[in-house]
């Protein structure tokens, strides 16, 4: 059984961003395109109980941007010791994993819009726009990689 090629590092890079902007740009587009149209707002009366549910998906969403930017600087920092045919692999794994944990933010939205909270077509398309923005902030781009496995 063979393994899998090595992944260069802009190689690697291009596929998960690619992969990333997918999953963290254009299903959060299609989302707020399906918000009112195919997806429908439930029919729970407005209540502090989803109102509460929406505070917890709002400091659940700001953890994973924690956690993200706290992995990012581990992995960021031991970068250098990967082996440089590993490094590749490590970058395209990591991206993939934050784009995960920022998609969660526009399930979040849509799992309010369903509840039928207050207001609550504003705060899912808020949750919703909050995939896009965190990851053109959170997820380091190329140059920021290579001078990781460089040590700078």
């Amino acid at each position: 059984m063979s393994r899998p090629p090595e992944l260069s590092l802009d190689r690697g890079f291009r596929v998960a961003y690619r992969a990333g902007l997918v999953i963290c740009l254009g299903w959060p587009l299609a989302l707020q395109l399906l918000l009112g149209t195919a997806i429908h707002r439930g029919l729970a009366a407005p209540g502090p109980v989803i109102q509460q549910l929406g505070y917890t998906f709002t400091g659940l969403t700001f953890t994973c941007a924690l956690y993200v930017l706290g992995r990012r600087t581990r992995i960021r920092a031991g970068f250098r010791e990967v082996a440089a045919e590993r490094q590749g692999r490590v970058l395209v794994r990591e991206i993939l994993l934050y784009s995960a944990l920022f998609q969660l933010s526009s399930l979040f939205g849509i799992l309010y819009y369903a509840l039928g909270g207050p207001q609550a077509e504003r705060f899912a398309r808020g949750f919703i726009a909050l995939t896009p923005i965190m990851f053109f902030v959170f997820v380091p781009r190329l140059q920021a990689w290579r001078e990781a496995a460089q040590g700078e």
